[in-house]
Formats: structure tokens, C-alpha cells, sequence
């Protein structure tokens, strides 16, 4: 025998040899691990590895993501589908090449690991495939004994019993730890590239698959070099491993890598995100902790413009009442709803958010309404239950209502005066009388069917000047206008439409379906009073914005001296309602807003300023006159006079009311107060009384026919000769006032020449 053949044998039994005492070591250790960790394998779920923490996601009404949340781990999940072939071979390629091959461990791995730790005296080896790497992230921690590597080896092998080797690899892609917060390969395409993972190249997913053995030693950005030369590691096992050729190596080698800037932590649009974050946890029965790390997909009303335009008015220093002796800021609060849905659009708890889930004065202060709460508390309910119109007068003289004497602003009286002004001037006498009169408990019901709170004390007349034991807070003051907007509708206001859970299934849908709170006739004659308070009332700042808004305000007093604690106002159009609020937190002699600061004063100005943003590229919306509604020219001089209405007069000032059709007072109303028919130059003349301003449709049909004809539109006071008229016939005239589209007055004439 030759030497040649002697030296291979004996490699050949070494090699045998080898083997042998790889597989005792391993029976042995086995068989010990076995017994003295017999209870942490068997408890093993491999459930658990499924289980890790996501990133719920905001997005705003675009359906654009402006917020991530994440308790302890970020983490963005991908499905296996969704990645490049080479991605999940970079990491096969690099950190268990025999991965399909194996059954959860590889003992050629193994083997050789245990020699060399052997020899070295320590436990420095991994010879960890993906199944066990999978088994140490989501199970065990990261130690290195004997028992518990043998352990994980137990575990791996139930985890490939469980899920197929694509699961796996989906799973351990997931979980994996890329440094810099990022839990996953998604995260970490984001995080280093700025696109999913989806998206990836050849070369940047090699660099990640280089990242896992050490994050922070392979960070791209602090050790570019070494995460290089990882990265072209990586590439040269894929090759070797026949997933890549040479030329895409070459390629890969060479594509020049551009990592994004690290990206500082934000918390955009701090209050609005901290409401969403609140009433989602609420819907769906959650902690803070669960929903942050459940992979939900929340889609709110945000709109970003009017977020950020509320965020930066709270900065401006020269907006708000000057700071108190002791530098204590005057603060604010400002919501924007959907008048439609009452959808909250934007929303701000103050004039800065320090930190997250602050205290949010928008939604958890409640103050006193002081005038602002008259439209809900008061006016709606009168004009509603009581039929009052915006030309029905009110006596506005002191009076003592069992012992409660309010008083006007300033102590001033003005005798009778038009529901109208009553509202534009913020009156407070006929307010209380109105109250009075409609009930406190019917005022209370209607402005609890839109979302107004009260306490078991709040009973009281005072509850139409806004004398509440608590208040309300901005939210439920502004949603409690959108009746007036929306034509007599009501919903509860929310940020949230949608919510979808980590596997893309809706587990909420707003169902948007406002109540009938307020007809129509009464919501449209509400903003036409509140009209007019932008007009020429309290609310007139608003007026330089050049569109058409309803608005009120509202100011609670803090002293006799007529310094005030809290300023309010509510502004709306058909599109938005928007509330404003400011004071200071905890009002006493030393803060306090000065005497002459009003709601009509820095509130005002404030929600000018929102309307004049949110309309500056595009046209802002009327009011719609309902078709039950008659708008009426009528005599402006009477009306100013409190005497009698009248029509329009050529001669004199004329302004426009609204009544409803069915109520119109006698002395305006269109019907022609007679009808007569007679013989005028041998055919039939038609004659009848009738306001000038209005037209009546004249109508005539045969007595046995089904259908009338139409023969003349005429004005007031005009008459018509009939020369179509067929002798020995009998008709039947109608006449038909056109604001009304109804029948008025039937004539019947038998025509004999």
C-alpha cells in the first residue's frame, strides 16, 4: 500500500471518527438538555413567534400616514410575497445556507461549533440557523449554555413542525434587529433607505442582511467601511451559493449605497394624534400599550393645512390677550369640524403641546359658555317648539324671575326689540325670558340631544347666559352648532373613520348617521339670525372675511368690574364649524383677561383667521334657502319702528326676512285677499288684491277636465280679461301665489255673453 492511499484512508477515518463523536456529544447533551430543561421546552408555543409588536399607523383624510406609534419596538410588517427573491437569499446566504435543507438545526454546524468551543474552553460559538435565531427572538434569551442551546434546538424543531421554511423566513425577517429602533426588515429599508423593503435593491439588501450578526458594529452610517466590506461578503456567499451570478455581484458591488439621514423621533400634530390615540383606545377596548404595538392602520378627518395653521397661530404672541404679572400665558383652544359628519378636521388643547397625551383643553376642559351656549340653550328650542320667527319681538326691560335679576351689559335696555337683534346684539334680558318661556326642561332635552352635558344642578334660568355648574368644553360647544349647518342634523364628533386591524381587516367603520335634531325651516332661520350677528353684531370681525358665515360669541365674566375669565366663539358655514376659546387655566385676581376682551375681540380674530386660510384658494359656500322657507322683501322703516310689518315699499328702505311658508304673518303674506270674476267688455275679467312684490300664476280649466291651463302670470293688484273664453261654457279659475307653488283661491263662472 502506497502512502498516498494510507494518508487517505486515515482522513477518511478521521472524518468518520469525527462524525462519530459529534453525534455522541450530541446524544449526550440531548439527552441532559432533555432532562433538565424538559419544562421550558415543553412549554414552548410556536404560536409565540407570530406574536411581536407593530407599528400602528395614523393617516389623514388624503389617506396619507402622519404618524407612527410604537410601544417598545418598531416594527413595520411585510409578507414573504412582497420581497425581491434576493433578499431572503442575501440572509440565507450569510446565516444558514443549509436552511431548506435542515429540520430546524444543523448538526454539521453544531458539531463544528462544540469542537471549537471545546477547544477553546468557552461557549463563543453560535451555530445558529434561522429557525433557532427565530426561537431566540421571540422565546429565549441570549445566553450560551449547554442546556439552553440544546433547548433551543427542541424548540426549532417543534417551530418546523408548525410553520412551512417560507413562514419561518417571513417570521425571522420580521423579528429581526437591525439597530436604531428598527425591528424588521421593513423597518430597517425605511430606516437606512427611506422605502419599504419591497423596494429594496440587490446591494442594499445585502447590506442588511450583513447588519443582523452585529447592528451597531455594521450601522452604515457610524461604520460605513465595515458594513461595506459585510455587504460584499454577503454577495460572495450568494454567489457561491448560486443565487446571484458574477455579474450581478459586480454589479451589486458597486451600486453606489445613499443612506438617508437619521430621522429624528416626531410626534406630529401632538393634540389632534393624542385625541385620535385616546378615542381609538376607546373603540376598541384597549390600553395605550396594546394599541401602539398592534399593527392597527387608523384613518382620521385630519386635514394637515388646517392642523398646522392651528399649531402656528398658537405661536404668534401678538393673537392673544398679554401674559399675566407673572408671565403665565393667556391659553387657547380651537376645534374644526365637518359640518356634514362632524368629522374633527384640526384640533389644538393650547398654544404649545409640551408632551404626549398632555392635557387637551379642547376636549377635557370645560368652562363656562357665557352667550355662546344662546343658539343651542335658547333660540333653536324657541323658534323649534314656540314657532318664533326672526321679526317676533321681545321686551328687553329688567325683571325679576323669582329672585334671579340678570342685567344686560353695560346695564343697558332697549325696549322691544326683533328676535333678530336680540341674537346679533347678544341681549341677555329677552334670553332669559325666552328660556323662560319654553321651559328649562325642554331647552335642556333638545341641547342634550346635541351633545351639552349638565350637571344635576344645572336647573337654573341662568343656563341661558351659560351659567352651568361645570361648562363645556370647546368640542361639545361646537358640535352642538351643527344642526344649524347641516340643515337639523346631529352626530357626535369623532377623528376616526376606519380601523383596520395588522392583517388589513376592518374592525371599525364609522357608521355616519346624524339624527334629526331641528327641521330645516328652524336650522336655516338659526343662521340667518347668526348671520347677522357677523353682520353687524357681536361677531362683525368676521365680516372683513368676505364670505358668508354665521357666528356667536360668548364671555363669561370674572368680577363685578367686568373683567372677564373666558371668551368664546362659534363660527360656521355650510362646510365647517369652528370653535375658539381663551383664558387662563385657573382664573383668580391676578389672571384674569381685561375688560373689553371678548369673544368678539382675539377669539374672533382667531377664527377670522381659519375661514380666511381655509378659503384662500377656493370658493367658500352659501346658505341654500329651503324650499319651505319665503324670503320677503318687507318694509325696513316698519320693522325698525316695531310697527306694523308691511311689504316692501318703493319709496322707502326695504330688507329681506325669512318665514316659513306656512307662517307668514297675514299682513305679509302673499294671498290675494280676494278673488273676482265679472263681464268686462263681453268676456270674463279676472280681478284680485295682492302684494305688488309678488307674482300669482292664473289658471283656468273647463268643469269635466282634468288639467288647468296655465293663461297668465300677474303681479298684485292686476287683473286679466279672458278673450279665449267659449261662450255658454263654464270654467273654474285658480290662482296661485308662485312663492308657494300651491293652490290659493278656485273661481267657478259660467261665461254667457
Amino acid at each position: 500500500m502506497d502512502k498516498k492511499s494510507t494518508k487517505k484512508k486515515s482522513k477518511i477515518f478521521k472524518k468518520i471518527l469525527y462524525v462519530f463523536l459529534v453525534c455522541v456529544i450530541c446524544v449526550v447533551l440531548f439527552i441532559s438538555a432533555y432532562i433538565f430543561g424538559i419544562e421550558e421546552w415543553q412549554e414552548f408555543d410556536p404560536k409565540q413567534a407570530a406574536e411581536m409588536q407593530l407599528c400602528t399607523i395614523l393617516y389623514d383624510v388624503s389617506g396619507q400616514p402622519f404618524q407612527e406609534l410604537y410601544n417598545t419596538e418598531r416594527r413595520y410588517y411585510i409578507e414573504f410575497e412582497k420581497l425581491p427573491d434576493y433578499v431572503a437569499q442575501a440572509f440565507i446566504a450569510i446565516e444558514d445556507a443549509r436552511f431548506y435543507e435542515h429540520a430546524g438545526f444543523d448538526l454539521v454546524r453544531i458539531g463544528g461549533a462544540l469542537l471549537a468551543d471545546l477547544r477553546s474552553g468557552s461557549f463563543s460559538q453560535g451555530a445558529s440557523t434561522i429557525t433557532q435565531q427565530l426561537v431566540k427572538l421571540s422565546y429565549l434569551k441570549n445566553e450560551k449554555t449547554v442546556t439552553r442551546k440544546v433547548a433551543e434546538i427542541l424548540m426549532a424543531i417543534k417551530l418546523e413542525k408548525r410553520y412551512t421554511k417560507d413562514e419561518i423566513l417571513e417570521l425571522y425577517l420580521n423579528r429581526a434587529y437591525f439597530g436604531n429602533g428598527a425591528h424588521g426588515i421593513d423597518t430597517a429599508a425605511r430606516e437606512y433607505f427611506g422605502k419599504t423593503a419591497s423596494e429594496l435593491s440587490l446591494a442594499e439588501a445585502a447590506l442588511l442582511a450583513g447588519m443582523v450578526k452585529s447592528p451597531s458594529g455594521y450601522d452604515p452610517r457610524n461604520h460605513f467601511e465595515e458594513a461595506k466590506q459585510r455587504q460584499e461578503l454577503v454577495l460572495l456567499q450568494m454567489k457561491e451559493q448560486n443565487f446571484i451570478s458574477d455579474t450581478q455581484e459586480n454589479q451589486a458591488k458597486t451600486e453606489q449605497l445613499t443612506i438617508i439621514e437619521k430621522q429624528e423621533t416626531s410626534y406630529k400634530y401632538g393634540f389632534y394624534t393624542d385625541y385620535v390615540i385616546d378615542e381609538a383606545a376607546k373603540l376598541l377596548t384597549l390600553t395605550y400599550a396594546e394599541l401602539m404595538e398592534g399593527g392597527y392602520q387608523i384613518y382620521t378627518y385630519l386635514d394637515p393645512e388646517q392642523q398646522t395653521y392651528l399649531e402656528e397661530y398658537g405661536l404668534k404672541e401678538d393673537a392673544f390677550p398679554e401674559a399675566a404679572e407673572d408671565g403665565e400665558l393667556c391659553q387657547c383652544a380651537a376645534v374644526i369640524l365637518s359640518a356634514q359628519h362632524n368629522g374633527i378636521t384640526a384640533l389644538i388643547g393650547g398654544r404649545t403641546h409640551e408632551t404626549r397625551l398632555a392635557f387637551n383643553r379642547a376636549s377635557a376642559m370645560r368652562r363656562q359658555p357665557g352667550s355662546a351656549i344662546k343658539p343651542v340653550m335658547v333660540y333653536a328650542p324657541a323658534i323649534e317648539y314656540l314657532g318664533y320667527e326672526t321679526t317676533s319681538l321681545l321686551l328687553d326691560q329688567p325683571e325679576d324671575f323669582l329672585g334671579y335679576t340678570p342685567r344686560n351689559s353695560g346695564n343697558t335696555y332697549r325696549g322691544w326689540v326683533t328676535l333678530r337683534d336680540a341674537v346679533a346684539y347678544s341681549i341677555n334680558l329677552p334670553a332669559v325670558k325666552l328660556l323662560n318661556e319654553v321651559g328649562v326642561s325642554r331647552a335642556k332635552s333638545y341641547a342634550s340631544s346635541v351633545g351639552i352635558p349638565f350637571e344635576e344642578k344645572d336647573k337654573n334660568l341662568s343656563l341661558a347666559l351659560g351659567g352651568f355648574t361645570t361648562g363645556v368644553s370647546p368640542l361639545e360647544l361646537a358640535a352642538s352648532y351643527m344642526p344649524f349647518a347641516s340643515g337639523g342634523y346631529y352626530d357626535a364628533p369623532s377623528t376616526i373613520y376606519r380601523i383596520l386591524d395588522a392583517q388589513g381587516n376592518v374592525i371599525y367603520q364609522r357608521q355616519e348617521k346624524p339624527k334629526n335634531v331641528l327641521s330645516e325651516q328652524s336650522a336655516f332661520l338659526m343662521s340667518s339670525l347668526l348671520q347677522s350677528s357677523v353682520e353687524y353684531g357681536t361677531a362683525k370681525t368676521l365680516n372683513e372675511v368676505g364670505i358668508s358665515l354665521c357666528a356667536k360669541t360668548g364671555t363669561s365674566t370674572y368680577d363685578d368690574a367686568s373683567n372677564n375669565k373666558d371668551a368664546w366663539i362659534v363660527a360656521y358655514n355650510p362646510e365647517y364649524i369652528v370653535c375658539c376659546w381663551m383664558g387662563f387655566d385657573n382664573p383668580d385676581d391676578s389672571h384674569y383677561l381685561e375688560k373689553g376682551i371678548t369673544g368678539g375681540t382675539y377669539p374672533a380674530q382667531m377664527a377670522a383667521g381659519i375661514f380666511s386660510h381655509i378659503y384662500q384658494d377656493k370658493q367658500a359656500p352659501d346658505f341654500n334657502v329651503p324650499a319651505s322657507i319665503a324670503a320677503i322683501e318687507i318694509d325696513a322703516y316698519q320693522l325698525k319702528e316695531n310697527l306694523e310689518l308691511r311689504p316692501a315699499n318703493s319709496d322707502r328702505e326695504s330688507c329681506t326676512e325669512y318665514y316659513r311658508k306656512d307662517q307668514i304673518p297675514e299682513e305679509l303674506s302673499p294671498k290675494a285677499k280676494q278673488m273676482n270674476v265679472e263681464k268686462k267688455d263681453g268676456y270674463p275679467r279676472i280681478q284680485f288684491s295682492g302684494y305688488s312684490q309678488y307674482t300669482y300664476a292664473l289658471e283656468r280649466k273647463e268643469v269635466g277636465e282634468n288639467d288647468f291651463t296655465l293663461l297668465a302670470r300677474l303681479k298684485g293688484g292686476e287683473s286679466y280679461i279672458d278673450k279665449e273664453a267659449q261662450k255658454n261654457k263654464t270654467y273654474i279659475y285658480r290662482l296661485t301665489p308662485e312663492e308657494f307653488y300651491t293652490p290659493q283661491y278656485e273661481s267657478i263662472y259660467l261665461y254667457i255673453p
